[in-house]
């Protein structure tokens, strides 16, 4: 594993001679893709999360509970992986849609030990900024409401890209977790939909083994992310406001 961040270090330590991912917890909501906004919604309206601007599939796929995982072989499996990886084996999920790359989860634990690789802070001001984590740095990395943390991690093995972005949307603190993978034999069992490269590819045809070389495709493809959750954290603020 090839880390962009502390992140890799700090999981390894943390999770040394631990066994296997734990089982999934799943929220069992129920999501429909929103025409009009262009957000997947559940259906009670609590949460609504944008996928940024871009051309959703129709039908998406959406992974959201157990019998939606076994659908596909191997996903559960893939999923925890991922979890694991981010040290938020225990978390909630809301849903996975990985056509858009995109996973939602409620922590149920802080990620108090594992340093951020970066900060975003004045998160509902319209000046916050972004600070980038150094080596050196030592704190004791707990978040407040008005910060977003940001893990990184990229494992040229399984080749898998992880940007984690942590926040608060409403008063519950969320991880938005992107997943950029490339294509590989596992993947290819699941048997997931195919879908027009138009639309989106969720299983990029550029290798993580030659990021060097691709550099320049692979940041313009993860840079959106924080974009994202700043949109998203503001639409957790227009619902708590909306409950009152």
């Amino acid at each position: 594993m090839k880390p962009l961040s502390t992140l890799c270090i700090a999981v390894a330590l943390l999770l040394a001679g631990c066994s296997a991912p734990k089982g999934l917890l799943f929220s069992d909501r129920q999501w429909h893709v929103s025409d009009s906004y262009g957000q997947i919604i559940d259906r009670d309206t609590t949460y609504r999360m944008p996928f940024g601007n871009v051309l959703i599939p129709d039908p998406l796929t959406i992974i959201s509970s157990a019998d939606s995982a076994a659908k596909y072989p191997g996903m559960d499996r893939y999923m925890a992986d991922i979890l694991h990886t981010v040290a938020l084996d225990s978390a909630e999920i809301l849903f996975f849609a990985p056509h858009m790359r995109t996973m939602f989860v409620i922590p149920k634990e802080p990620l108090r030990r594992l340093r951020p690789s970066s900060i975003t802070s004045n998160i509902a001001e319209d000046k916050r900024y972004t600070m980038w984590v150094n080596d050196g740095d030592v704190e004791e990395w707990v978040r407040t409401p008005t910060e977003m943390y940001t893990y990184t991690c990229f494992d040229t093995r399984k080749k898998r890209s992880l940007v984690v972005d942590c926040y608060d949307y409403g008063d519950t603190p969320i991880a938005q977790i992107f997943v950029f993978q490339s294509d590989t034999k596992a993947i290819r069992k699941m048997n997931l939909p195919q879908i027009p490269q138009s639309i989106a590819n969720p299983y990029l045809i550029h290798d993580l083994d030659n990021y060097k070389r691709d550099v320049e495709f692979w940041s313009s493809t993860i840079h959106g992310h924080r974009r994202m959750a700043l949109a998203n954290y503001k639409i957790g603020q227009e619902q708590k406001r909306g409950k009152r």
